[in-house]
């Protein structure tokens, strides 16, 4: 298993979209960082209030970007054989079916990790750079940025295991992506709105408030409203759900091929 996971994490590290993910993640921060700049220097005129910690602390509330991301790493970690992913080769020749399904998970779990320790280097990095001239970074600011960014792995990893299960639920993978952006931006955006303030509609209040992973990240930025068990158990919930979703379509697409090739074999063998 351990051979498998390295394996798919090597490639998955190798691949392209791994290079256009992490570009990404330099673009972002680079044009965050140019704003922040413009708005000191050119709308604001003063450093005042405008501090690097300004604009790490800014940067907390949209942790749900990278959360609508979560296909792509998943999709890293398919790789060539999608939309194919049952393919056996010398890593995973021993592993059983579900085995399988768990390796290609696991994979793309420490795909989320490396991926999240390398944005918050690029992000603090960058940012020293362009923010330098306004004063150093605060260690307790990067820390409590730090913080924020560990506490939201649980809620990324609930978005990577849904996008896990729409992979292996749809063979298309343009399918796949588009019903996981319905259900992490459409559904969740629409239950957001349904139970805000101006709506109020009860049932939609409380999924927003106890269900949903989206309004989370927003919580996570305050310490008045941060709650870390809430988060984990919310996140664990989903990520159960979805794992084993997932597994069944696994499961279930495999057995459906194997039968159309015994099937096949059976026609050719008639003949």
């Amino acid at each position: 298993m351990l051979l498998y996971i390295k394996s798919e994490v090597k490639n998955a590290l190798k691949s392209r979209y791994c290079r256009f993910y992490l570009a990404g993640i330099v673009a972002v921060t680079i044009l965050a960082n140019l704003s922040m700049v413009a708005f000191r220097d050119i709308l604001y005129g003063t450093n005042d209030g405008t501090q690097a910690y300004n604009l790490i602390m800014f940067a907390g509330s949209f942790f749900w970007i990278p959360y609508y991301t979560m296909i792509f790493i998943a999709d890293m970690v398919f790789g060539k054989t999608y939309p194919d992913p049952y393919l056996r080769n010398r890593a995973n020749l021993k592993l059983k079916r579900y085995e399988q399904y768990v390796g290609k998970l696991a994979a793309g779990l420490v795909m989320l990790v490396l991926l999240v320790a390398a944005a918050f280097i690029i992000f603090i990095g960058i940012s020293f750079v362009f923010q330098i001239s306004a004063g150093a970074i605060s260690v307790s600011v990067i820390g409590d940025f730090a913080m924020t960014l560990l506490f939201s792995i649980p809620l990324f990893a609930a978005g990577l295991v849904f996008a896990f299960m729409f992979l292996y639920m749809f063979e298309n993978r343009k399918i796949a992506f588009a019903a996981f952006f319905v259900l992490v931006v459409g559904v969740e955006r629409l239950i957001m709105f349904l139970g805000s303030e101006h709506i109020n509609i009860a049932p939609f209040v409380w999924l927003r408030e106890n269900a949903i992973i989206t309004p989370q990240f927003t919580t996570l930025q305050f310490y008045a409203t941060r709650n870390v068990p809430k988060v984990i158990a919310t996140s664990v919930i989903w990520i159960v759900v979805a794992a084993v979703t997932g597994c069944f379509f696994f499961l279930k697409n495999d057995t459906r091929k194997r039968q159309g090739k015994d099937r096949t074999q059976g026609r050719t063998d008639d003949t």
